[in-house]
């Protein structure tokens, strides 16, 4: 039903540009010969002066509504329109450039209040969508307070500028000020141009060029417009991540491998899905302290076939040092040479090093634990992680409210990504990974993920645990499906407690997933991955143990 309804809509708006094309080409070669010889000021000294004037200034007040009209356009029209004022013997447009500056202030302040109303995340996602977008952003993080000054010298679109202003709610009166003192040179050149081609450019020839263009214009806005419509009705329905199936990208995976056994699971199944949509891990970040996480990291790797994984650590504050049952014990099994297996990247160099050398919008970071590694690259080098990463799928939180270890641990953290990264964001809360039950019901030898799950879990078999980091891992590969749906779009906040809550907001892209099949049969199918073995057993694994290092 509602896509027949978005149907129907743009069919009757696609007619109604069509029925306007040809009135105005119509009307044009009606009143062709009549427009040809218009004197333009002559009409306007025939009438009333302030009417014209309000007039002018309606249109701009309708031009930064309507984001599409040239500035320059209107600067250079109103120069040639507008009567002119004798000076010491030469003529200057000084009304002209009044209505222009007028108009101006009119304009930015009329866009920036668009700005203020619909909001950052609404502005946000439009802006990103055109050629412009990320050279706004660029400029505001690098510049700040300047960068309203600049973006106005520079020349970006002003209307684009001004909602963007207004949606990071900028003071107004040094907004004001700056975009004044940055647009006013072209205000003054392209007046003075518009007076110029008036005096020198038969009015005939600027009547032809200026009909051509504006039949042109429809012409093509209508044909955009009918391409627009019918991607829209392709799209509609389609949920808002595009899984990596569909959409191959590099991942990164950030994972808090040690508080539990799960986040080795969830890179047991990472590998899987690596072969089987043949795509690309870039690198594994631990978020906690525990030195032996990165040794664990690297013998899941090797026992995958990935020999020399490039692994990242944090480096601030102690975050989990020392609360693991099984990292050591795995790190002393598997890794030869403990101090060279506990190395690694200090996070904020490993991020820098695999975003710089990736294509933009090309990368999902797939979070297991805390977001105190990514928050700490936003914080050095926003512009780049917003620029490369196309998408975080975190397991954290508790939805629709509710406090998660992974938020609780760093809520800091987590509110500072919510602000600082632009893209989208989808979050498996602590519900949809608890019931799903998975892990080891027979015993495998000297493989790396069956023993984070038997020393984690203890007893006898089988060793099974909850899923929350698998079905993060899940979700960013295969996305929505008889498993999972996606929830609409939800503004998440987070308080100093790590308190999180999702209220409703259509112009967000954030998202939170929602288990759809039982926990059983999503428990089948990601057992399946998580036992199979991936190479055969050497007998250089079995005789690990004998040549492990001890603390």
């Amino acid at each position: 039903m509602k896509s027949t309804l978005l149907r129907i809509k743009n069919s009757f708006a696609l007619a109604l540009r069509i029925i306007l094309s040809i009135g105005v080409a119509a009307v044009i070669i009606w009143k062709f010969r009549y427009l040809q010889n218009l004197d333009v000021r002559a009409f306007i000294d025939n009438s009333h002066l302030m009417q014209t004037i309000l007039t002018l200034l309606g249109v701009y007040a309708v031009k930064g509504v309507t984001l599409v009209v040239p500035a320059s356009l209107i600067y250079i029209v109103i120069g040639m329109s507008l009567p002119v004022t004798k000076m010491f013997g030469v003529s200057v447009p000084l009304i002209a450039l009044a209505v222009n500056i007028a108009g101006i202030i009119i304009e930015v302040s009329v866009t920036y209040l668009m700005g203020v109303i619909l909001g950052g995340p609404f502005v946000t996602k439009k802006l990103k969508a055109t050629k412009y977008g990320e050279k706004i952003f660029d400029i505001y993080e690098k510049h700040n307070k300047s960068s309203v000054f600049i973006m106005r010298i520079a020349g970006l679109p002003i209307d684009f500028c001004s909602l963007f202003f207004g949606a990071m709610r900028t003071r107004y009166l040094p907004y004001l000020g700056m975009s004044l003192a940055g647009i006013l040179p072209r205000v003054i050149l392209f007046t003075i141009l518009g007076d110029r081609v008036y005096n020198l450019v038969p009015m005939k020839y600027v009547i032809t060029v200026a009909a051509a263009a504006l039949v042109i214009f429809l012409v093509v806005s209508t044909i955009r417009y009918a391409y627009k419509s019918a991607k829209s009705e392709e799209a509609f329905g389609k949920p808002a991540y595009t899984p990596i199936c569909e959409e191959k990208r590099d991942i990164i995976i950030d994972t808090d491998i040690s508080a539990d056994c799960d986040d080795a699971g969830a890179l047991a199944i990472t590998f899987g899905y690596l072969k089987k949509y043949d795509t690309k891990l870039l690198g594994i970040c631990n978020c906690t302290s525990d030195p032996y996480g990165n040794a664990v990291i690297k013998a899941i790797c090797e026992y995958y076939g990935l020999d020399e994984p490039f692994v990242g650590r944090h480096t601030g504050a102690p975050i989990l040092p020392d609360n693991s049952k099984y990292t050591r014990e795995v790190t002393k099994k598997y890794c030869r040479y403990e101090s060279s297996a506990c190395a690694a990247e200090n996070e904020t160099e490993f991020y820098k090093k695999l975003l710089s050398e990736a294509a933009d919008n090309s990368v999902t970071v797939i979070t297991l634990g805390m977001f105190t590694n990514i928050s700490a690259v936003l914080n050095e080098d926003p512009v780049l992680f917003n620029k490369k990463v196309h998408s975080i799928v975190a397991m954290a939180g508790k939805f629709p409210k509710g406090k998660e270890f992974n938020i609780r641990i760093d809520p800091i953290s987590a509110a500072n990504v919510l602000e600082k990264y632009k893209g989208m964001i989808v979050f498996s809360g602590y519900e949809v990974g608890k019931e799903i039950m998975t892990g080891f019901s027979s015993a495998q030898e000297n493989n790396p993920v069956y023993d984070c799950y038997r020393l984690h879990t203890g007893g006898g078999l089988p060793h099974l645990n909850s899923s929350y980091d698998l079905t993060a891992v899940q979700y960013a590969f295969e996305g929505n499906s008889d498993f999972y749906g996606l929830s609409k779009p939800v503004k998440i906040t987070v308080d100093m407690n790590g308190e999180m809550a999702a209220e409703k907001d259509k112009f967000s892209n954030r998202y939170h997933i929602l288990r759809k099949a039982d926990p059983g049969a999503i428990a089948e199918y990601l057992n399946r991955m998580l036992t199979e073995i991936p190479v055969p057993l050497t007998q250089a694994q079995d005789t690990q143990d004998d040549t492990a290092v001890t603390q």
